[in-house]
C-alpha cells in the first residue's frame, strides 16, 4: 500500500488533470516520481510533494512522465471511414459553404489529427473547406507533433493506406508533407480548464481513450464541455471501451460495426417530446438486433429472456449500472452460452471501472465464439489500456485475419 505522500500525489493528479486514482498503476507512479525526484535532486518524498504543490513547471514535468501513450496513424481505421462517409453524405450536401472544424483531444504526438487531415483531403475536401486542431496537456508530445517527423513505429502494416503522397520519405524517416501540416494547428490545453463561452463549435470531435482514465467527477465535467463545444448534428468519436460512459440524451449512438461514435441530436427549441429519452437508440444497436427480433412463436420463457437483456441495455443507457448488471446476469443464467450477453456484461463492467470482470466476460464470449469480432476488439483495447501490448497485438492479428477473410 502506498504511503501518505504518494496518496497526496495521486490526489493532486486527480484534481488537476482528472486522472482517476485507480487508473495509474503503483509501479508506474513510483517510477515516474523517482525519475523526477532524481532530476530535481529531492530525496525526501514529502519534500517532492511540496514542490509539486507549489511549482506548475514540476507538475507538468511529472505529467510528461505519466501521460505519453502509444498511438499511430489511422488507429482503428473504422473511425476514419465513418468520418469520410459523414463528410460525403451529410456535410457536403448541406453545409459545404462552411469550414468544417475538427478537434482531436488528446492528440498525443499528432498521428491522429494528421490522419484526420489526410482523410478529409481524400473525401474530397479542399484545404479551404476544413481545419483540424490537435489538443493535449503534454508539451513534449505536442513538440513532436509540430515537427511532424515519425519513424516506423507510427505505422501498422495492416493499415492499408497509401502514405506515400502524404509524406516525404527518407529511409526510416517520415516527414509530414507541408500540405498536411498546414491543415493542423496544435494547442496545449486541458479539457478540465474553463472554456470560452463564445468559442465556435466543432463539427467533429475525436476524444478517444481519455474518458476511461478520468475519475467520475472529471469525466462528467469533460462530457459537459464536449457537449457544449460540439455542433448540433456533429459527431463525437470515443474509444470502444468508452461507449457506455455517454449517458446524455443529447447523444445518439451510431450503428456502425467498425467505429464508435455518437451524433449530437438537433433538439427542437420548443415542444420537446416528453418521451425524448425513450426515443434514444440503445448504446449497442447491433448487440440487440437479433434479440429484439424473436421468432413469431415465442414461449413465455423466451419473452422473459428477451426482456431481461433488453432491459439491461435500457438500464445501461440510463446510467443505472447496478440494475443493468442484474438484468444481464438474469439473462445469462437462462442463456449461459450466449456470447452477446457476456459482451454486454463486459461493457457494463467497464462502465463501473471493473476492468477484471470486464476482461473475464470478454474472454468468456471468445471461448463461446472464438471469431466474435466485437469481443476481440473490446478485449484488445482493454489489454492495451492495461499495458499488455503483447496480448493486445495477438488479438489485433486475429482481427486483421478476420478482416482479410471478410474482404
Amino acid at each position: 500500500m502506498m504511503n501518505q505522500d504518494y496518496q497526496g500525489i495521486k490526489k493532486l493528479l486527480a484534481e488537476k488533470i482528472g486522472l482517476g486514482p485507480d487508473k495509474i498503476g503503483q509501479h508506474q507512479l513510483i517510477r515516474a516520481v523517482n525519475i523526477r525526484q532524481q532530476a530535481c535532486g529531492v530525496n525526501q518524498l514529502s519534500n517532492y510533494l511540496q514542490r509539486l504543490q507549489s511549482s506548475a513547471y514540476e507538475f507538468q514535468e511529472l505529467v510528461e512522465e505519466i501521460v505519453i501513450g502509444e498511438t499511430w496513424f489511422f488507429r482503428h481505421r473504422g473511425a476514419f471511414s465513418l468520418l469520410s462517409h459523414y463528410v460525403k453524405t451529410q456535410w457536403l450536401p448541406s453545409a459545404s459553404q462552411q469550414t468544417l472544424r475538427i478537434l482531436s483531444v488528446p492528440c498525443s504526438t499528432g498521428e491522429e489529427p494528421y490522419s484526420i487531415a489526410m482523410t478529409l483531403l481524400n473525401s474530397p475536401l479542399t484545404s479551404r473547406q476544413f481545419s483540424v486542431e490537435g489538443m493535449d496537456i503534454s508539451q513534449e508530445a505536442l513538440a513532436i507533433a509540430k515537427k511532424g517527423i515519425y519513424g516506423k513505429n507510427s505505422f501498422r502494416s495492416h493499415d492499408q493506406v497509401d502514405y506515400q503522397h502524404f509524406f516525404e520519405v527518407e529511409e526510416n524517416r517520415y516527414q509530414i508533407a507541408p500540405s498536411i501540416r498546414r491543415q493542423v494547428k496544435f494547442s496545449n490545453k486541458n479539457l478540465l480548464s474553463a472554456w470560452p463561452a463564445n468559442h465556435p463549435p466543432y463539427h467533429v470531435i475525436f476524444c478517444r481513450h481519455l474518458l476511461i482514465y478520468l475519475d467520475q467527477v472529471s469525466r462528467d465535467r469533460v462530457l459537459k464541455t464536449l457537449d457544449s463545444i460540439l455542433w448540433e448534428g456533429g459527431l463525437l468519436f470515443v474509444g470502444a471501451v468508452e461507449t457506455n460512459l455517454i449517458k446524455s440524451p443529447n447523444f445518439r449512438f451510431m450503428s456502425n460495426p467498425s467505429a464508435f461514435a455518437y451524433e449530437k441530436l438537433s433538439l427542437p427549441r420548443a415542444k420537446v417530446p416528453l418521451n425524448l429519452r425513450q426515443t434514444r437508440k440503445p448504446l449497442r444497436p447491433s448487440t440487440t438486433k437479433k434479440i429484439l427480433s424473436p421468432p413469431l412463436s415465442t414461449s413465455p420463457k423466451q419473452k422473459i429472456q428477451v426482456s431481461s437483456l433488453e432491459m439491461a441495455q435500457k438500464f445501461a443507457n440510463q446510467g443505472k449500472l447496478k440494475e443493468a448488471t442484474q438484468s444481464c446476469q438474469t439473462y445469462l443464467q437462462r442463456n449461459p452460452v450466449d456470447a452477446e450477453g457476456y459482451v454486454l456484461l463486459g461493457e457494463i463492467s467497464q462502465a463501473q471501472d471493473n476492468q477484471e470482470e470486464a476482461q473475464r466476460c470478454f474472454q468468456k464470449a471468445l471461448y463461446l465464439r472464438p471469431n466474435y469480432r466485437k469481443a476481440l476488439v473490446h478485449l484488445a483495447l482493454l489489454l492495451e489500456s492495461k499495458g499488455d501490448k503483447q496480448g493486445a497485438a495477438i488479438l489485433k492479428n486475429r482481427i486483421q485475419r478476420l478482416n482479410n477473410l471478410q474482404g
